[in-house]
């Protein structure tokens, strides 16, 4: 089963703005956000992990993040779409990459959502995004390398990096540069400064600043000031609701060591060790017990010690206590920790950082550096923000179960995957709709993880939309996501564990999951249950069923099914037939328009068909060993050397006249097995070609998929926008989208448990090396 690419929704779960576009409609309220998080590291399956070493300061971004080396080098990783990790380019690293054309030794990093800074020998640089002059380069410009900010009059001696504008210790007074519409710069104006502008606070020596996302703070001999915007009580002068361009006096705070800015909220250090926080409360962030808003500083509680250093970000924070890491407040993507609830007003400890001597957090994610000078991070990890190595796309098969592991039966939902193991099913990737037959939702399983109940090797396997069935000992199982009936149980109820479907002959040999709606082949005819408004069920209706019905004309000889995003296959003693939707000609009946409430002969596949498969909307079909497509052809995805030219009746794949002994259709591609090797074609927005880097847009005939040449079984078979196959010795490859861990090799989006930042180890770059 395979997504329509254009029709993803992922706004309700993920922070903004993201750009990869996740092939399933999320629909999770926080409850189903608690991630089982892995310790395992996702590098390419093969768990080489090459920790960052020599780290000596860092700094977490919104969805990015950087270090200064002990030998004075910059690198940073993440999201890079403005520039922003100092690459020359755009293009988005998931482990550390040298920021270049800065000078060294760098003494600091800062990071905001779309730009960063570096202290360097008293001057400073900054690249990434610049709409509001936040570079100090003197223009809007942006900058995907360093450059230097102009007219700072004086020697720097500390930076801190705001949404959209900077700040700075110059010659132990504050300038801040870039927009002022909240009043941020604190110049007693409100007009955008493209250089250094002179922060009006009272006479003394600057020690601190910290610019937050549209407020900053500072420290001046050892009294807490801040400025901007206050429509919260962040400033803590116990006012709310304005905006201030003069900064203004903390309350009921003496002697403070460190001061911190945030969104909606701000904390800072007292000489004592205590922390104190202020401003907006709604997720526990002032870590004070409660949820109440405070313009005046509280103090957080329950801290077992002095604090030695603290961090905050957008809605949560972080403290360091002899060494150990306490953090509150939002934990909707694992931030401050991996626990089972969506924020804690009180401090929870993360046992597994027990020698942290510094620690960074921003947005929705935290890192910390050791004592060894390695960095862990955790929280969310959409962009590679955690730089472990967890890629969003991979456009080379990645090793996702070894040789030996017997793997049987494959099926890939949109967001999720399957595969039958001696023993047993087991699933992983997105699970918030209990997809993966786990007991319980969750965001997802980097890993393959046993399905519950299931104890022998299903005999067939199916993915949706966002359900999942099998064929275990002649009888159908099906969970996930029912609103449609797609389980075929009776009702509208979601299963989150493998449930029979009743109603059915006994004997059942095969399973297809369409977008909404399923089907079985048993007693040698077809039955489907669900959605059925574009004629899937194939009964003569257009009416949905939440119970298996026969489809029409199909009561005996059918050898083989499969279900596509509206519309369905099946060989009935050598012949092919579909129904369904049928708007882009994907029944193969040389018409496309309208649906087929019931089966219509396929045009030319009236015998040796020995294999059918059903995209979103176009079909292929092996036939006396050659290769057959037909319908929509946007993306190439007929195979036949030409783009946009669909066809209503099959027509031949190029190069695969022969040979061929598995079949596969997509959203925008399809893909082959011949002669043991691997080839697909059509759209490579995702890599699910399999082609290798740089990912292209698309490939008009069949290409091999790199490294699986002499290696492929015949298990073949593609989820929304990634593709599995299987090798001999009962191994299992796949490549395409990871974003949500569809291909198994130990990716979270958000990860509870702190990751090493590691280095790629170029050898095992590709799993098949």
């Amino acid at each position: 089963m395979t997504g329509r690419r254009g029709a993803r929704d992922h706004a309700a779960l993920f922070p903004q703005p993201v750009r990869r576009m996740i092939p399933i409609s999320v629909r999770l309220c926080a409850a189903v956000l608690a991630l089982a998080a892995t310790a395992a590291q996702a590098l390419d399956g093969r768990g080489v992990v090459i920790p960052l070493q020599g780290a000596a300061t860092l700094a977490a971004g919104a969805r990015h993040s950087c270090t200064v080396l002990q030998n004075g080098t910059v690198q940073c990783w993440g999201n890079n779409l403005f520039g922003q990790l100092g690459s020359g380019d755009q293009t988005d690293r998931v482990d550390p990459q040298p920021v270049r054309g800065l000078p060294l030794p760098a003494q600091q990093v800062t990071t905001a959502g779309r730009h960063s800074c570096a202290l360097a020998g008293g001057r400073i640089w900054c690249w990434g995004f610049n709409a509001a002059g936040q570079l100090g380069s003197g223009n809007t410009d942006d900058s995907n390398l360093p450059v230097e900010v102009q007219g700072l009059g004086g020697v720097a001696s500390a930076v801190s990096a705001g949404e959209t504008s900077t700040c700075a210790i110059v010659a132990g007074a504050a300038k801040c540069w870039g927009e002022n519409f909240y009043g941020q710069l604190g110049d007693r104006s409100f007009d955008d400064r493209l250089q250094p502008t002179p922060v009006a606070l009272p006479a003394g020596t600057v020690q601190q600043i910290a610019a937050g996302v549209f407020h900053a703070c500072a420290i001046v001999d050892g009294q807490p000031w801040c400025w901007g915007n206050n429509m919260s009580g962040q400033l803590g002068d116990g006012t709310t609701g304005t905006y201030e361009s003069t900064p203004v006096r903390v309350a009921n705070l003496g002697t403070v060591l460190q001061i911190h800015a945030a969104a909606v909220n701000s904390c800072a250090l007292a000489a004592g060790g205590g922390v104190h926080c202020w401003g907006q409360n709604a997720s526990g962030q002032l870590g004070n017990g409660n949820q109440d808003a405070s313009p005046v500083p509280v103090a957080v509680t329950g801290l077992p010690g002095a604090a030695d250093a603290i961090a905050v970000a957008s809605v949560h924070a972080c403290a360091l206590v002899a060494g150990s890491a306490w953090c509150w407040g939002d934990n909707h993507y694992r931030q401050i920790g991996n626990l089972a609830a969506d924020f804690s007003s009180t401090p929870v400890q993360l046992p597994q950082l027990a020698t942290a001597q510094a620690i960074t957090a921003r947005s929705y994610h935290s890192c910390a550096r050791l004592a060894d000078s390695t960095l862990r991070c955790w929280g969310f990890d959409g962009e590679g923000e955690l730089g472990d190595g967890s890629a969003a796309l991979r456009p080379e098969p990645v090793h996702t179960l070894a040789p030996g592991s017997g793997v049987g039966a494959v099926g890939l939902g949109m967001g999720h995957s399957c595969a039958a193991l001696p023993g047993g099913l087991h699933c992983w990737g997105y699970n918030g709709d209990n997809e993966l037959g786990l007991g319980q939702a969750s965001l997802g399983e980097g890993l393959p993880t046993p399905v519950a109940g299931i104890g022998t090797a299903p005999a067939s396997v199916a993915g949706g939309e966002a359900h999942s069935c099998a064929v275990v000992g002649g009888s159908v199982f099906c969970w996930g996501n029912n609103d449609f009936g797609q389980l075929g149980l009776g009702d509208q109820n979601g299963r989150a564990t493998p449930t029979a479907v009743p109603g059915l002959p006994v004997g059942a040999i095969q399973v297809a999951a369409g977008r909404r709606h399923s089907c079985a082949l048993a007693g040698g005819g077809v039955w489907c249950w669900g959605q059925g408004v574009n004629g899937e069920l194939g009964n003569g209706k257009t009416e949905a069923s939440l119970v298996p019905v026969a489809v029409s004309g199909l009561a005996g000889g059918v050898s083989a099914i499969a279900a596509g995003y509206s519309h369905n296959c099946a060989i009935k003693n050598g012949a092919g037939y579909c129904w369904g939707l049928n708007t882009d000609g994907q029944l193969g009946n040389g018409e496309h328009t309208g649906l087929q409430a019931a089966p219509v002969a396929v045009g030319g596949l009236d015998a040796n068909v020995q294999a059918i498969s059903t995209g979103v909307n176009h079909s292929c079909a092996i036939v006396g060993g050659a290769a057959r497509c037909w319908g929509y052809d946007g993306y190439g995805q007929l195979g036949d050397g030409v783009l946009n030219d669909p066809q209503y009746l099959p027509a031949p794949v190029t190069g695969m006249d022969s040979n061929v002994i598995a079949i596969a259709a997509g959203d925008d591609i399809s893909c082959a097995v011949r002669d043991g090797s691997v080839s697909c074609w059509g759209g490579d927005y995702d890599g699910d070609l399999g082609n290798g880097p740089p990912v292209r847009s698309q490939r008009l005939l069949p290409t091999p998929v790199v490294g699986l040449s002499g290696l492929a079984d015949g298990k073949l078979a593609i989820g929304g926008t990634h593709v599995c196959a299987g090798i001999a010795g009962g191994g299992l490859y796949c490549w395409g989208d990871d974003y949500l861990g569809t291909l198994g090799i130990g990716r979270s989006v958000v990860s509870g448990l702190p990751r090493v930042v590691v280095q790629q180890d170029v050898i095992f770059r590709r799993g098949f090396d």
